[in-house]
């Protein structure tokens, strides 16, 4: 913490720091991240007396492992830049720091209560609610005419870097060779482009008293997207809230099939989405694959620092093939009815 509260008093002035409520003194809470492919370490900052932070600060976990520190300034940077900030539900970027080799990452700290799954629970509509809007507002970056070369850049790439961190996993070799399989009907499609939060799940989802999301850690994010990612990945956590699925992968594969399979309550609403993306609804199967096995295929950027700094292959694959979104992109491709034929 001190080393913290040393960069914030040595930039106090530059970044003018009492517009965001400090004067000379605040309290800091440190963050150490318990999962396994978190590459950041979080520090809160409260101005005396304050029950809400006013700023976060993430540095690297892993000494000289800037990129993710820097890809996520980048993306909220650019983000601004398209008009989305606070009032759409995003933190905004107060400085970027370079501390002795160390990128340092100061942003607003947003507002709102936790989505806990007890307050999916309790108002389940409004939690669907706060999501669709929420990710419907997400711009548009690339239209249709601009974007042919979406499979390759969002599904085909990062799945070849994916088989590129396990060379020797046959089952993860397997899983892409059927991915492409099953998605080719798709290809030929015409696709939008999106921005892409990546991560809509527990800890990174606060809730307005209005009934607006606000969303924090975008280091998985990008600003070419596919449509409907960012919905699919948040119809899977509420409908786990729903079910008390979050620390079961049978449940979470059951919750899966209750929301996404024919009849399933998420297929109204993720068609609602589609058509206001100009994006055929029948297309929603395949998005639904595409989804898990690009959100498994993260794990390469995940785990990059792990595979840097410990050189432990073995435990890199024990990290993916144990990851929830793994599981549910190998269920999506070999056991799920409606895969299409």
């Amino acid at each position: 913490m001190k080393y913290i509260d040393q960069i914030l008093r040595d930039n106090y002035r530059t970044l003018e720091l009492r517009k965001f409520g400090l004067t000379g003194q605040w309290d800091t809470l440190l963050l150490t991240p318990q999962f396994v492919t978190s590459r950041h370490v979080v520090a809160l900052i409260f101005s005396t007396d304050a029950q809400v932070p006013r700023l976060v600060v993430k540095i690297p976990r892993q000494p000289g492992d800037n990129e993710s520190v820097r890809k996520e300034a980048d993306v909220l940077l650019q983000l601004k830049s398209l008009g989305v900030g606070s009032e759409q539900g995003a933190p905004e970027v107060v400085g970027v720091l370079d501390v002795g080799g160390q990128t340092v990452l100061i942003e607003t700290a947003v507002v709102g209560s936790l989505l806990e799954p007890h307050l999916v629970v309790q108002d389940f509509p409004r939690a669907l609610d706060a999501g669709l809007n929420f990710v419907a507002a997400l711009p548009c970056t690339r239209p249709v005419r601009e974007n042919a070369d979406w499979y390759q850049r969002t599904i085909a790439g990062p799945l070849d870097e994916l088989a590129s961190l396990l060379p020797a996993d046959t089952e993860v070799a397997r899983l892409i060779e059927r991915t492409h399989e099953v998605l080719a009907p798709m290809r030929a499609e015409q696709l939008p482009a999106v921005v892409e939060h990546g991560d809509l799940s527990y800890q990174n989802l606060f809730l307005q008293p209005n009934g607006r999301l606000q969303v924090v850690d975008w280091e998985r994010s990008r600003l070419d997207g596919l449509p409907a990612h960012d919905l699919i990945f948040y119809l899977q956590y509420i409908g786990q809230s729903q079910e008390d699925a979050l620390s079961s992968r049978r449940l979470q594969l059951r919750a899966f099939e209750n929301a996404f399979s024919p009849g399933g309550w998420a297929l109204k609403p993720l068609a609602q989405h589609l058509r206001l993306r100009g994006v055929e609804p029948e297309l929603l199967p395949y998005l639904v694959i595409a989804t898990w096995a690009r959100s498994a295929a993260t794990m390469t950027y995940r785990l990059a620092g792990q595979a840097v700094h410990e050189g432990d292959t073995g435990h890199v694959q024990a990290a993916v093939t144990a990851d929830r979104d793994f599981w549910l992109w190998r269920h999506a491709v070999t056991d799920w009815a409606a895969v299409p034929a």
